[in-house]
């Protein structure tokens, strides 16, 4: 009998849209939590659940056993959510009780934790997916592209001996200009900023029972300009006079603007060396205007369910507008969920922000920075 069939014997026939943890370890199907909180998110790592339970389970008369370093699967009705390891597990025993609390994480665990290891620390002629599966090799952990991210050529990429996988990854990421985060069944995926849309958003008054929405001018500029290496401002004494000359001299002229920020704020920013027609410096600047009014403008609510209207769990990386009280309705990304339950009953907490909170910078690979090869891409 699949697992899927086996979770519907218990859940009966609503289990594709309940709202109930099965966690597989073994060959056990474990139902009954008393309390749970699951979370994940695009820049969570590894996703992670912490559930109690009585030892004891009803539904088969038996009592469980879970030990530290178990295979775990953890479904939300048929759902897969999580797959990873049993990280630890508390015990504690009354004169009328016998509970256990245990720790899930995925399986990034061993991403987060480890050193890499492998053949060559110096990889040429290859692209991020490649790099990104070669290091996570050793943890039985497979790297899939959504849409071809990743796919971009990493002329070189140099891994540092006491580097975490975790660590290589996300710099080979920001290389490629993608995101990296956990899929249910234990994969890692890279991918841009997500297309797909949840079946519906989350509404005051409906199903959102409490929210915080931010809107901030903490860390935003009027411009962001990029500026290059000059001797001007070493061998050229600064006066009022010539500030305005000095400046446009080191001015590369790649400026973005934030219309909104009305008072005078300037950001500077370096050009790279070996930024020919400065490609990056242009994505940098508008990156920084972009990302800075995202990130000072979020959402943070308590929804009522783990599900959409159309019975899909909410899922990170999704598109899902936000109405507020007042009717009005944006577009977010859905950053991170906290699925809860306790006695109070059950909770979806969770973390909206623009598209452009999670586009990741743009930066040049730190092996064409230098002055060798600046020359020979002159020449």
């Amino acid at each position: 009998m699949s697992i899927v069939s086996q979770i519907e014997s218990i859940l009966g026939y609503s289990a594709n849209t309940a709202e109930q943890s099965v966690i597989r370890i073994g060959g056990q199907l474990i139902t009954g939590w008393e309390e749970e909180e699951i979370r994940v998110g695009v820049e969570l790592m590894p996703w992670a659940a912490e559930l109690a339970l009585t030892s004891y389970q009803p539904g088969t008369g038996s009592t469980v056993t879970i030990n530290p370093g178990d295979e775990a699967e953890l479904y939300i009705g048929t759902d897969l959510l999580l797959t990873g390891y049993v990280l630890s597990v508390v015990e504690d025993s009354g004169p009328s009780s016998h509970g256990l609390r245990v720790q899930i994480t995925s399986k990034s665990i061993d991403l987060t934790d480890c050193s890499a290891e492998f053949s060559t620390y110096q990889m040429n002629s290859t692209n991020a997916l490649a790099i990104a599966q070669r290091v996570t090799s050793f943890a039985g952990i497979d790297v899939t592209s959504i849409n071809g991210a990743g796919n971009i050529d990493v002329q070189q990429f140099s891994a540092i001996l006491t580097e975490t996988a975790y660590e290589i990854i996300e710099r080979v990421c920001r290389l490629a200009c993608v995101l990296f985060y956990d899929q249910p069944d234990g994969s890692i995926a890279l991918s841009g900023v997500g297309t797909d849309r949840m079946s519906s958003g989350f509404t005051v008054g409906k199903n959102v029972e409490a929210w915080t929405r931010v809107r901030s001018n903490l860390g935003r500029y009027s411009t962001v300009t990029a500026i290059t290496a000059s001797t001007v401002m070493l061998f050229t004494e600064p006066t009022e006079s010539n500030y305005i000359a000095e400046m446009q001299a080191i001015s590369s002229g790649v400026v973005a603007k934030d219309d909104t920020i009305t008072r005078t704020r300037p950001l500077l920013v370096p050009v790279e060396l070996g930024d020919q027609d400065y490609a990056v410096a242009k994505q940098r600047v508008q990156w920084e205007v972009n990302r800075r009014y995202a990130r000072g403008n979020t959402v943070t609510l308590t929804c009522d369910s783990w599900r959409d209207t159309g019975g899909n769990l909410w899922r990170v990386n999704k598109i899902a507008s936000f109405t507020d009280a007042a009717g009005v309705s944006a577009d977010y990304i859905i950053g991170e969920i906290t699925y809860r339950r306790s006695r109070s009953g059950t909770r979806a907490d969770v973390v909206l922000a623009p598209a452009a909170a999670f586009q990741p910078e743009p930066i040049l690979n730190p092996l064409l920075n230098n002055e060798l090869n600046v020359t020979l891409q002159n020449r």
